[in-house]
Formats: structure tokens, C-alpha cells, sequence
């Protein structure tokens, strides 16, 4: 196995899936004999990991970085000042973090760098010091920028940076068909992209309770993308037909206009809102999940956590979604509120419900193994050596 240095980077931290995921998938790299691989991770990111009890015996492999300019600011100025100079640390930081990206590739000098979410802008610089060294990229969401990406005479940096990244890199690893079709008609050489088997999840946490309640779990970020507000806007008609309390597990900058529709709705008796560091033990109980995404559902890691614990899925009808759920689990439907509100209703009416749950349980079980996600990203270093050799 060619030795990794994996790069996991960010400004705004925040735990969602590809996170959890590759997190996860570096324990099991470092669990092999012999293991020379080293993750490079800010502190905050790895406290966010750490507290979902990922990562928590890891120090030797790990190079934790904790930048310092945004946090001197925070602790020595005041609070107003420390806003006006936000955007002078904030660069700063990132100046910091692309030298720290260098220093570490050129100290430990890994076969293969593999960068995660900001870490790929950060490595530009020092991949391009350093041309011999094997690069992989993951591509595990779409569209390929960013709604807060900064723009130079209308073009997006992140975008610019990846896609070059990209078109350079020794092999890219698609999460899903469309995402490889994303970037095929972006430019990006479809010889180079692997596309992944599966997703998985951590399922050691996943045990569903012998007599699951009549909980409704929305489990995500509160963005227009995840589409939250269609959830709620169905739970008066829902509750006026069957008896059921709701979860909207998460955080994010639609949750205060979320509990005040909550409220206006008259809803609030049924309705609880919070973030939740460890979803499975509402998940275990619960027994439907709703995944309303805008653009895609599959691989989500709450749609995967959720199967896991046994609950039937209520799904947008959108990408891959199909992977997932069909008739046997769940229902696939279209984003409006009418169809969410038949399809939440059918199924706390329906006595096959649990078995629907079981079906979910045993397609992940089966399906989408952390076994075999992990031969297949360690059989992408190794075709990325090939490559590069050839």
C-alpha cells in the first residue's frame, strides 16, 4: 500500500457525511500493518469527529493543526474589532494553512496526497512544488462549486481550483454515476474517474428498538438544498390524521425561520428541534426517516444511518435515489407537500411498517459495507500509481 498523507481542512466546520466518511475510512487505513499514512486535520474539524467518536485513538497518525490568527483575534481584541479584521485573519489563516499544506508534504513526503473539502485549495501550491506526487481527488457531492465561493470577474476560485486540480490529478473518485457525469461534462477526463460501489456507514450504534415509536426523523443540515420546510409545512395535515411526533435533528442558517414556522403552523406540540450529536438513539426508536434533498439523496450518511436503525424512507424522487429506497422500504416521491403528507400517513397506517424498516436494515447491512467502500479507495491508490507510472 503507497503510503497517504489525507488532508482534511475547513473554515467553517461543520460534521456532515463525506466528513464521517473518509474520517472512517483513514481509521481503517491506519489499522493496517505497517501503516506509514498521516492525516492532516484541524483541531476544530477533529473535535467535531472526536465527538462523534470518530478518531479517538489516533494521535500518532494524525498532524492536527489549530490555525492562529482568527483565534488571536478572538481571544485578545474585542468583539467588534475582532469582526472588522474577520476578513484580514480569515485570509491570513489560509495563507497559513497552504504554507502548513507544504511544510507537511515536503517532511513527510507521501506517496499519494489525498485532499478533502478545503484542503484541495490549500494543497494547490504545494502540489504544484511537488509534481512527482501521486494526487487522488473525491468528488462526493454536486454542483461542483459553492453558494459561498468568492468570484474574480465572474469566475467561481473554488471551481477554478478544483477543476484544474482535476484535469491534473493522477485519479478521481466519484461518489456516484451522476456525479461522474457531472464532472464528464464539466471537462474532466472520464478515463481518470472511479466510480464507488457503495457508501456505508458506522451501523455499531445501529440497533433498532424491538418496539419502534411513531417518530418522524428529519436528520440534516437546515438549508434550502435539504428542504426542511416541506416536512414542516405537512405535519398539520399528518397530525390530523394519525397520531406522531417529529424530529428535526440538526442546525444550520434556515433554524430560526424553521421554528418560527413551527409556531405559526400551531404545530409546536408535535415538534421537537435540536442538533444532535448522536442520532442513533432517537434513530433506533423512530420508525420512518424523510430525505426531501432538492438535487440527491444517495449516498446521504443519515439516509444510510437511518436504514441502519430500521426505518422505513420517505425520499425525494431525485438522482440515485432509486439505490436506496423503492416500495419494499419506503416511498419515492415528488417534493410537494401533498405527496409527502400520503406518503407519511400510508405508512404509520400500514401494519407492514416494521418489516419496511428490516428491509432498510438488511439493504445497508449488505449493500453498502465499510469493507467494501475501503477495498475500493485502496484500490484507487493503487490504480493512481499505475497511472502516474505509465
Amino acid at each position: 500500500m503507497p503510503s497517504v498523507l489525507m488532508i482534511m481542512l475547513c473554515m467553517r466546520c461543520r460534521l456532515g457525511g463525506a466528513e464521517k466518511r473518509y474520517a472512517r475510512v483513514f481509521e481503517m487505513l491506519v489499522a493496517q500493518p505497517g501503516s506509514r499514512h498521516k492525516l492532516l486535520i484541524n483541531q476544530s474539524m477533529l473535535n467535531l469527529l472526536q465527538a462523534a467518536g470518530i478518531l479517538l485513538h489516533h494521535e500518532p497518525y494524525l498532524i492536527i493543526l489549530d490555525p492562529p490568527f482568527r483565534r488571536y483575534a478572538q481571544s485578545r481584541v474585542g468583539h467588534w474589532l475582532s469582526q472588522l479584521l474577520y476578513p484580514l485573519m480569515w485570509l491570513l489563516d489560509a495563507i497559513w494553512y497552504t504554507w502548513q499544506c507544504w511544510r507537511m508534504i515536503r517532511r513527510f513526503k507521501p506517496e499519494i496526497v489525498h485532499p478533502l473539502l478545503v484542503g484541495v485549495d490549500f494543497s494547490l501550491l504545494a502540489l504544484l512544488l511537488h509534481p512527482k506526487i501521486h494526487l487522488v481527488l473525491s468528488a462526493y457531492s454536486t454542483p461542483f462549486g459553492s453558494f459561498r465561493e468568492k468570484h474574480i470577474a465572474g469566475i467561481g476560485l473554488r471551481t477554478f481550483v478544483r477543476h484544474y486540480l482535476m484535469q491534473h490529478c493522477d485519479v478521481v473518485d466519484a461518489l456516484s454515476v451522476s456525479i461522474r457525469e457531472d464532472l464528464v461534462a464539466r471537462g474532466v477526463d472520464s478515463g481518470k474517474i472511479q466510480v464507488a460501489p457503495c457508501s456505508f456507514t458506522d451501523v455499531t450504534l445501529c440497533q433498532p428498538a424491538p418496539c419502534k415509536k411513531k417518530w418522524v426523523v428529519f436528520l440534516g443540515r437546515f438549508t434550502e438544498t435539504k428542504n426542511p420546510f416541506l416536512l414542516a409545512q405537512a405535519i398539520p395535515r399528518i397530525s390530523a390524521q394519525v397520531d406522531a411526533h417529529f424530529f428535526f435533528l440538526g442546525e444550520g442558517h434556515l433554524q430560526t425561520q424553521l421554528e418560527q414556522l413551527v409556531q405559526s403552523l400551531d404545530i409546536a406540540n408535535y415538534v421537537t428541534i435540536r442538533f444532535e450529536p448522536n442520532p442513533t438513539q432517537i434513530l433506533n426508536q423512530s420508525s420512518i426517516f424523510v430525505s426531501l434533498q432538492a438535487e440527491e439523496n444517495y449516498p446521504s450518511q443519515s439516509l444510510l444511518e437511518a436504514m441502519a436503525c430500521g426505518n422505513a424512507i420517505v425520499a425525494t424522487d431525485v438522482g440515485e435515489t432509486w439505490r436506496l429506497v423503492d416500495r419494499a422500504n419506503g416511498f419515492r416521491i415528488p417534493p410537494t407537500v401533498d405527496a409527502v403528507v400520503d406518503a407519511i400517513v400510508s405508512l404509520l397506517r400500514d401494519p407492514l411498517l416494521s418489516q419496511r424498516g428490516v428491509v432498510s436494515r438488511q439493504r445497508v447491512l449488505s449493500e453498502h459495507t465499510s469493507e467494501r467502500f475501503f477495498a475500493y479507495i485502496t484500490d484507487l491508490y493503487r490504480i493512481a500509481t499505475r497511472a502516474a507510472s505509465q
